[in-house]
């Protein structure tokens, strides 16, 4: 029984880590085809419009849309509280050179801000990238 039992101890993380991949490696590609079939969209608008006469919108080549500063705030925010909860959680559960770990996710978070506001600042009179 202590054999079956050791097997399976190695098994429990060895399958966690190959599924964690796996999961990776299906969000990375799902997530390229649709960057690819919105691509496709906006090549067959661009053309439409060539077609009708019409210019067609440099806006429209942008494939991230005007959603990424405003995703670096809501990230920032998010990993910011989470790094400073998961902090003080450490602290009280284990001693204070394990609860310094906490401290990764809310540096994370606050470089995301950073950068928001540095994209902001840069877009010029205080509006975010893509809104008006």
């Amino acid at each position: 029984m202590d054999n079956a039992e050791a097997l399976l101890a190695l098994f429990i993380p060895l399958f966690a880590i190959v599924f964690g991949v796996a999961v990776a490696i299906v969000s990375i590609v799902t997530s390229h085809r649709a960057k690819l079939k919105r691509a496709e969209f906006l090549h067959r608008e661009r053309l439409a419009a060539i077609e009708k006469g019409m210019e067609p919108q440099p806006e429209a080549l942008d494939l991230d849309g005007a959603k990424r500063p405003v995703f670096m705030l809501r990230s920032g925010l998010v990993g910011l509280f989470v790094g400073i909860v998961l902090y003080f959680a450490l602290r009280q559960v284990a001693d204070e050179d394990i609860a310094l770990f906490g401290l990764i996710p809310a540096a994370i978070g606050m470089a995301n801000l950073i950068a928001h506001f540095v994209e902001r600042k840069k877009n010029g009179n205080g509006t975010v990238a893509g809104r008006d």
